[in-house]
């Protein structure tokens, strides 16, 4: 039993070690103090990932513990660079008193704002809370963890195709003027086979009209001498 307790202390002693910087980074959240409020914000699931579901993560307390009331009083707004969503309804987390969430899916990797509006216990509450390396992650890419193969991000594809759009764009007016010239080049080829038709028509009639008329009438032949001496006897 002596033989096995220092290997017993060394596996307790390195999971501690091991599950300790998990955990520490599982609730990297910025924590503040409001008045007699404590708020604790960040993520629900750290690290977080874009393009996967997440949730706006707030624990709220007092002297007296967690705050379990806040109800509809409390809203977040969430804005990355110059986009913005909400206000946000917070729920209560089941089994987690003083826990609030608001599920979304962060669709691009970089910073986020999460903006808490209300009131908490009838303290009004205006507070921002922005993602950085000293408060809480912000949501990078899974290129990172991905194996075998990095598959490119829906954020990625979603790039992709907006840099393709304008080329397609351009390549549907091409087919589009192209296809006006045809039309405008068919319409020529048919007006054109129309008037030569017209032009044979007339041709092939004036022609008929020609052969049908009778000859000119010419000046009277001279009636021989003989012939009027011989009507006169």
């Amino acid at each position: 039993m002596r033989a096995r307790f220092p290997h017993l202390a060394a596996a307790v002693l390195g999971s501690a070690l091991l599950v300790g910087p998990l955990a520490g980074g599982a609730y990297a959240h910025e924590r503040r103090t409001v008045g007699t409020v404590q708020m604790v914000v960040g993520w629900l699931n750290e690290p977080a990932y874009a393009g996967f579901l997440n949730a706006v993560q707030l624990r709220v307390s007092d002297d007296s513990g967690p705050i379990t009331d806040v109800g509809d009083g409390l809203k977040v707004e969430v804005s990355f660079g110059d986009q913005k969503v909400g206000p946000l309804a917070l729920a209560p987390a089941f089994g987690s008193p003083g826990e609030y969430r608001a599920p979304m899916v962060p669709s691009r990797p970089g910073v986020y704002t999460f903006r808490f509006v209300g009131t908490v216990k009838g303290q009004q509450v205006d507070q921002a809370f922005t993602s950085s390396d000293k408060t809480f992650e912000s949501p990078k890419e899974t290129t990172d963890i991905e194996f075998p193969a990095k598959d490119p991000s829906r954020a990625q594809l979603a790039t992709r195709v907006e840099r393709i759009e304008p080329r397609i764009d351009d390549v549907r007016t091409a087919a589009a003027a192209d296809a006006d010239d045809a039309k405008r080049a068919a319409i020529r080829a048919t007006v054109l086979a129309a008037l030569g038709l017209v032009v044979g028509v007339l041709g092939v009639g004036f022609g008929l009209t020609a052969r049908r008329r009778p000859p000119a009438a010419g000046p009277s032949a001279p009636t021989p001498s003989g012939a009027r001496a011989g009507a006169s006897s």
